[in-house]
């Protein structure tokens, strides 16, 4: 697996399925059937994740949603980046 890092783009998983629900998420593993509920912060990065965008854009495109400063938010979305790709919910090149 690469390093993520802000350059890499991110997209969302061929086998995974992602449904914004008003004030909740859910994503779908399409081969195993597994269902997970997602947090604030997963909602908002997979909003965000388009195939297009450098995990710094999506930062950048989340920022204005949370009381955080840049860092603390790249440091986050670095870190559940890392998760969704070894969940394979996402895919990071």
């Amino acid at each position: 697996m690469a390093e993520i890092d802000e350059t890499t783009v991110i997209t969302l998983s061929p086998v995974a399925s992602f449904q914004s629900l008003g004030e909740s998420a859910v994503i779908l593993i399409i081969d195993s059937g597994q269902l997970y509920t997602c947090n604030e912060t997963t909602e908002a990065f997979l909003k965000a994740v388009d195939g297009v965008r450098s995990l710094a854009e999506i930062i950048d495109a989340v920022l204005p949603e949370f009381e955080v400063d840049r860092e603390t938010l790249r440091t986050d979305l670095l870190s559940l980046a890392a998760d969704l790709t070894t969940q394979g919910i996402i895919t990071a090149t």
